[in-house]
């Protein structure tokens, strides 16, 4: 980039910072409202209002929307830039509108806004990114500031379980991406961005053994019970803290009553590691366990359902790109590796990706969830600068 580029590109830095923090209490008010907005992953109708209330906004910032909707979910919103046929690649954004929070979740716990945060269900993970989404899309239209590739933006209905109907349509998008941004939360009240990310897999342990009369004839019996304990044990020896693989055993089910030999018992366990290598042992190893109590028989069903969004060569370079606007805009970015999967773990494996990417705060999925506004008008500003921003190089 030449001296002169440079100069204008500070230029356009400047007027978007000097526009996104005239334009705080917008924002403050426009969060408010997405919150007030209830969307249970869970409850499909209430996506209705929601996803023609963001459509409308992100038309007025010149894009065009479709809503596709879900067979069992509340389906998704797309919005791209128009006259997008003749380029090969686009810059994806990446969002979901759905909440872990039950319908009258607002009317028992009312979203406000005090001092320099506002708190409510669902602000953080993620109206926080929605918003930051439509107003940093927002700035660049009133400034006249083109992206440099045509944006294309997806809202989610279905992330909080694990996007059964979006993943393929993400995977898509990102095949066709120079990069792709994730809206996620960023990582504590730090705001520290998510540049990796670990694999996520889930395993069902089920155990047969032979029912018979606890007190009479326990000898005819074969408790699935105490082989349950045996693998839960061996289970718990798996995880490797440093390594970062963790394995843990979070839900159990076991026997009839206490006076019989359990006939039967099952076990749901959650595995995280950080690269596809630790996820294909961890895996291995869970599924050759075998039964150890006499006359019981165990079987394992499951495995990854999310690939690791590794630090791969573009991921960083994207990551650099990012700091450096970072810097540019004064903001001190710090990166972090997350436990807890995304869309970004699906899009990562097709083009460089950045995570965490969306509001800061704290209390994601907990009752004191907030987002910090003032750090909100930042990340507005950073995202609508890196959309406007170069594409990253061929082979980047």
């Amino acid at each position: 980039m030449t001296a002169s580029e440079q100069e204008s590109e500070s230029a356009a830095e400047q007027r978007i910072q000097e526009w996104t923090h005239a334009h705080r209490e917008d924002l403050s008010q426009y969060l408010l409202e997405l919150v007030e907005m209830e969307t249970p992953t869970e409850n499909p109708e209430t996506f209705d209002d929601f996803f023609e209330r963001l459509a409308s906004d992100l038309r007025d910032s010149g894009l065009e929307t479709d809503r596709v909707p879900g067979e069992e979910t509340g389906g998704r919103l797309e919005a791209w830039t128009p006259g997008r046929d003749d380029v090969d690649e686009i810059q994806l954004v990446i969002g979901h509108a759905d909440t872990v929070w039950p319908l009258g979740t607002v009317d028992d716990d009312p979203p406000e806004i005090r001092d320099d945060v506002l708190e409510g269900p669902g602000a953080l993970d993620m109206k926080g990114g929605l918003t930051q989404a439509v107003f940093a899309l927002r700035a660049l239209d009133d400034l006249s500031l083109e992206p440099s590739l045509p944006v294309h933006v997806l809202v989610s209905s279905d992330e909080e379980i694990g996007s059964p109907e979006s993943k393929s349509r993400i995977i898509d998008l990102a095949e066709q991406a120079n990069r792709v941004f994730v809206l996620e939360p960023a990582s504590g009240p730090e705001g520290k961005i998510k540049t990796a990310r670990k694999a996520v897999g889930h395993f069902t342990v089920r155990i047969e053994g032979k029912a018979a009369h606890a007190g009479l004839e326990p000898e005819e019996g074969a408790s699935a019970t105490e082989e349950l304990g045996t693998v839960i044990h061996r289970l718990h020896e798996l995880t490797d803290i440093d390594s970062g693989v963790t394995v843990n055993v979070g839900q159990v089910e076991a026997g009839l009553r206490s006076n019989v030999v359990a006939p039967e018992a099952r076990a749901e366990v959650d595995v995280r590691a950080p690269t596809d290598e630790a996820a294909e042992a961890v895996a291995a190893e869970i599924r050759s366990l075998e039964a150890t109590t006499p006359g019981t028989e165990l079987s394992i069903d499951g495995g990854f359902g999310r690939p690791p969004m590794e630090p791969t060569a573009g991921n960083r370079r994207l990551w650099e790109r990012v700091q450096t606007l970072g810097d540019r805009l004064g903001l001190s970015l710090e990166g972090t590796r997350s436990g807890g999967a995304s869309d970004g773990n699906d899009a990562s494996q097709h083009a460089p990706t950045i995570d965490g990417f969306g509001a800061v705060g704290d209390g994601a999925h907990q009752t004191y969830e907030y987002v910090d506004l003032e750090a909100l008008v930042d990340r507005v500003a950073l995202l609508a600068a890196c959309l406007h921003d170069e594409p990253l190089s061929t082979g980047q």
